[in-house]
């Protein structure tokens, strides 16, 4: 991970130490989840910590971006957790939102996107592979910690690449 950092920001030791330590912390996160199906209030606390600290570490996103993260993925998963019960947890929108104010609008919607699309192929090979059925649930929370570092690692280059076509 630290390498991955190191190549990402090249020279820019803050904010690869500061990617790293947010990696560290969805690692940690995306375990917990698996084995308890659980995402503990401290995690999103941390990256809440890290994404304040982005504010002075990271030149890209604003503060607007960044507070325009916290709630552009995270209200509409719990608008839809109370709409369909069991959708989606409260650690999966907390860590959206503080995923949020590290991204930006942009990075966070991408995120969101690289995690449900994992998610989305994850539950359509446990349905064919008669693991489980469609009352089930899975731990989502690692599909969004890893998109979550996708969208860190690599938003750039993908965004460009998408907003060619617009």
């Amino acid at each position: 991970m630290e390498s991955a950092c190191c190549a990402a920001f090249g020279g820019e030791t803050a904010r690869a130490a500061l990617s790293f330590a947010v990696l560290g912390i969805l690692t940690v996160v995306a375990f917990m989840d698996i084995d308890t199906l659980e995402i503990y209030d401290r995690f999103p606390a941390l990256l809440l910590v890290c994404g304040a600290a982005a504010q002075f570490v990271f030149p890209g996103p604003g503060i607007k971006s960044r507070l325009l993260g916290c709630v552009i993925v995270s209200l509409p998963m719990l608008l839809l957790a109370l709409v369909v019960p069991g959708g989606f947890g409260g650690g999966d929108i907390k860590l959206m939102a503080a995923a949020g104010l590290f991204l930006g609008w942009q990075h966070t919607l991408l995120a969101m996107f690289f995690g449900i699309l994992g998610g989305g192929f994850y539950g359509i090979y446990l349905l064919a592979a008669h693991k489980a059925d469609k009352k089930d649930h899975f731990a989502f929370g690692p599909f969004l910690c890893a998109g979550i570092v996708l969208a860190l690692l690599f938003g750039e280059p993908v965004l460009a690449w998408y907003c060619r076509f617009l």
